[in-house]
C-alpha cells in the first residue's frame, strides 16, 4: 500500500491557507472599520458646560466601515444635497487625484485577492502568488500615501464641514463649529495589509521548501587527465 506523499499534503495545506487568507481581504475591506474620525465641537462642549459637565471636551470618536458608508452615510448625503449635486470649492476639488488614486489602489488590491484565491484553488504555483501578494502590499502602501494627502487639509483646517453643504449662513456657522482632530485609516486597512504580507511570506516560505526538496543535479565526472 502506497504511503501518502508528504509533498502532496504540504501542497494541499499551502493552497488552503492561501485561499483563506485571500478571501479574508475583501471581507476585511467591507465589514471591518476602515476609517477613524475624531471631531471636536465647541457647541457640544459649551452645552455640556452649561449643564454642569466640565469634563466634556466636545470630542466625538467614530469608526466607519465601507458597508456603513455605503448603506447609511451616502444615502444621507444624497438626500441632503437633494440629488442636484454640489459644486465643491477648489480646496476640495484639489483632492480628486489623491481620491482617485486611493480608489484605484483599493479596487486593485481587492482584485488581486480574488486572483490569488483562484490561484490557490487551481494551481500549485508559488512564484506568481508571491508576485501578486507583493503587488497587493504595494497597492496598500500607495493607498496609505494617497489617504495622507486626503486627510491633511481636514486636519489643518483648510477644509471643513461647510465645504460639503449647500451654501448658506447656517451651513457656514455649522461647519465652523466642528473641527477634525484625527482622520486616519483603521482596522480594515491594516488587516488587508497584513493579509497581503502574510500571503507573500507564506508563498515565499513554501517556495523555499519546494526548492530545498528538489534533488541535487548529479555532477559531471571529470575526465581523467593523461
Amino acid at each position: 500500500m502506497a504511503k501518502p506523499s508528504k509533498t502532496g499534503d504540504r501542497d494541499v495545506l499551502y493552497r488552503v491557507v492561501l485561499a483563506v487568507l485571500a478571501v479574508c481581504v475583501p471581507v476585511s475591506a467591507y465589514f471591518c472599520n476602515f476609517f477613524y474620525t475624531l471631531t471636536k465641537s465647541t457647541a457640544f462642549q459649551l452645552l455640556a458646560q452649561l449643564q454642569g459637565d466640565s469634563t466634556d471636551s466636545g470630542l466625538t470618536a467614530d469608526s466607519w466601515s465601507l458597508r456603513e458608508l455605503a448603506n447609511d452615510v451616502l444615502p444621507s448625503v444624497q438626500s441632503l444635497l437633494g440629488g442636484d449635486g454640489l459644486e465643491l470649492p477648489a480646496s476640495v476639488a484639489a483632492l480628486k487625484p489623491a481620491a482617485v488614486t486611493f480608489a484605484v489602489c483599493f479596487v486593485l488590491a481587492v482584485a488581486l485577492s480574488v486572483v490569488l484565491f483562484f490561484f490557490a484553488c487551481f494551481s500549485k504555483k508559488k512564484t506568481i502568488p508571491m508576485c501578486l501578494s507583493g503587488a497587493g502590499a504595494l497597492a496598500m502602501l500607495a493607498m496609505y500615501i494617497a489617504f495622507r494627502q486626503i486627510a491633511a487639509p481636514f486636519l489643518d483646517g483648510s477644509i471643513n464641514l461647510s465645504d460639503f453643504l449647500p451654501s448658506s449662513v447656517v451651513s457656514v456657522l455649522l461647519g465652523g463649529l466642528f473641527t477634525v482632530e484625527s482622520f486616519r485609516l483603521s482596522t480594515g486597512y491594516y488587516l488587508m495589509l497584513f493579509l497581503f504580507i502574510a500571503m507573500l511570506l507564506w508563498a515565499g516560505a513554501n517556495k523555499l521548501i519546494e526548492l530545498g526538496d528538489r534533488p541535487a543535479k548529479p555532477k559531471k565526472a571529470k575526465k581523467a587527465t593523461e
